[in-house]
């Protein structure tokens, strides 16, 4: 053996390890690790569904990073949407990393850290994509130019001791971008020249046919809706989307209206984008949300968070008539200038009802085209990107289960071995090694969530309310003699949500005669409380399973009489 060959087969596995982002759109969180080296992609929030009761957002599972935390050499983050970075304060809460990113993800993010004591003592590194690469630790990082909804988006070619991986996160290729440069076809190509084992990618256009189009198109449909409206117009949009920010000023002060920025997050993103100079209007263009009813209102524009449906965004209360400076007028353009992402459709749609039966004209991409524009690549795109980087291996993310699998099938018809097709899961892993990949499940995960009276709700508050909701609540009220130091035997009952006592004699009869055949029944352990409610809370939940085949949230109450 020579030394060249011992030398190769001393080298450890490069291991990537996926976190967040494959099985659902959100909360994109990849890892790359070598030896003692680790280099973490993106660091994303997810957006909860109508079930996740009391939940602001949800986060990746941190506990691979915080176990391996010696390893961290850095955080690198692909563009400034919040399901990429928005859970890093989270995350430096816990532990401090530097942080590798474009100039307006920097800026976005240093409000969030100021907002949480979190920006003194935090490394932010600007990242060049004109410029040279930059080395974490045993991984050589080369940043290349692409387009997406938000400008200053990135691509990267990682070079590693097993072969140089692209890491290509949301994209698409746009060949007329609104306020970015063009995707940087001459580079990518140049840092793959040498050949590149494997392409992990966007798949949510996987099922879309030919190339997603310019952001540019929509520029026509706002100047319509916007140059024809004769009340108020209110557009929503991601708050991080720039581009389209920038479209519905530009529309607005064609036709001589003021523009309002409702929700703190959008609001942060315009005064960013502004002194960046990305979106170039001088202060009096904008009127503050405090005083804009005292405008005439259809002179007004209104941009406004809530495009997914959230509960608590400004379009949400606005709909409900709940907005402290914002108030509805019949006869308003409501104009929803995003797709719903998986799992937030139905939310979408029963804010459209609402704001329907308020009086506005909602228009969305079910009833107008070229209201939204992907920043996603489509089948087109995927298949350019695979040409002009020629990986050995292919790996889909940023998708659902379906889309990634629709990404292998197209990824096969252009003549991927299927073998070299790899979906992941969260807690999915492939390890390279001598210029093969290998699939694993490396870590068992889970989400985080995140609510605003509490930082985290946990897993099983989560799960009460969700019964609270569905089946409602039981509360047994026993009470102890301390004189003759032991139970009575008799309970209160108090049922909300579950049945009406009134109506249920019988059914709260029998559930009383159940807890006195245990109070009676756990004599002995009559001073260990805890024991005596958990007994209590077992019988309960199958008298309740058994009578009703129901099973609410169980509460009993210890009182002394």
């Amino acid at each position: 053996m020579n030394l060249n060959s011992f030398t190769q087969n001393k080298k450890k596995d490069v291991k990537l390890i996926v976190i967040g982002g494959t099985a659902d759109v959100q909360k994109n969180m990849f890892v790359y690790e070598y030896g003692n080296d680790i280099v973490i992609f993106d660091c994303g929030i997810g957006f909860p569904g109508r079930d996740a009761f009391g939940v602001d957002l949800i986060i990746p599972d941190f506990s691979y990073i915080l176990q391996n935390i010696n390893k961290v050499r850095g955080l690198v983050v692909t563009h400034g949407h919040e399901d990429h970075f928005g859970a890093i304060p989270h995350l430096l809460k816990e532990v401090r990393i530097p942080i590798y990113c474009a100039k307006i993800v920097a800026e976005l993010l240093k409000n969030k850290l100021k907002e949480g004591n979190l920006l003194i003592g935090t490394s932010l590194n600007i990242i060049n994509p004109d410029g040279p690469s930059f080395n974490l630790g045993v991984f050589k990082i080369d940043p290349f130019r692409v387009n997406h909804s938000v400008p200053e988006s990135l691509g990267f070619a990682i070079e590693t001791p097993q072969g140089t991986i692209f890491h290509v996160s949301d994209y698409k290729f746009d060949w007329t971008p609104t306020m970015d440069k063009q995707f940087d076809i001459p580079k990518a190509v140049k840092l793959a020249q040498n050949g590149v084992i494997a392409l992990c990618s966007d798949c949510l256009g996987a099922t879309s046919e030919g190339f997603t189009h310019s952001e540019r198109e929509i520029q026509k449909t706002f100047d319509e809706y916007i140059g024809n409206a004769k009340e108020q117009v209110f557009v929503t949009t991601m708050s991080s989307n720039i581009s389209r920010i920038k479209m519905v000023v530009d529309a607005s002060s064609k036709v001589g209206r003021k523009v309002v920025i409702g929700g703190r997050s959008m609001d942060q993103t315009v005064e960013i984008a502004r002194r960046l100079g990305y979106i170039p209007y001088p202060k009096e263009t904008f009127v503050p949300i405090r005083g804009c009813q005292s405008y005439a209102q259809d002179k007004l524009t209104y941009i406004v968070a809530g495009c997914y449906g959230q509960q608590g965004s400004a379009l949400s209360r606005i709909a409900k008539d709940e907005h402290k400076h914002i108030k509805l007028k019949k006869g308003a353009a409501v104009i929803f200038s995003a797709d719903p992402i998986p799992g937030t459709v139905d939310l979408v749609n029963e804010l459209i009802d609402k704001l329907t039966l308020a009086g506005a004209e909602v228009i969305y991409s079910a009833v107008q085209e070229n209201l939204h524009v992907s920043g996603h690549g489509s089948q087109g795109d995927h298949i350019l990107l695979a040409s002009l980087v020629r990986p050995k291996y292919f790996i889909p993310i940023g998708g659902t289960i379906s889309l990634m699998r629709a990404y292998s099938n197209n990824m096969v018809k252009i003549g991927a071995p299927q073998e070299n097709v790899l979906e992941l899961l969260e807690g999915d892993s492939i390890s390279f090694s001598r210029g093969m990949a290998y699939k694993h499940h490396e870590l068992d995960t889970h989400d985080v969530f995140i609510g605003s009276q509490v930082d985290v709700v946990s897993p099983v508050v989560l799960k009460d309310r969700k019964t609270l909701s569905t089946d409602g609540i039981f509360v047994a009220i026993l009470k102890f003699d301390r004189e003759k130091r032991g139970f009575l035997n008799s309970a209160e009952i108090v049922s909300r949500g579950f049945v009406y006592m009134k109506e249920s004699k019988e059914l709260i009869r029998g559930a009383e005669e159940a807890i006195v055949k245990t109070l009676q029944g756990n004599k002995r352990k009559s001073r260990d409380w805890v024991a005596v409610k958990d007994e209590v809370e077992k019988t309960l939940y199958k008298y309740f399973q058994k009578t009703t085949g129901r099973t609410p949230l169980i509460l009993p109450v210890i009182v002394e009489a």
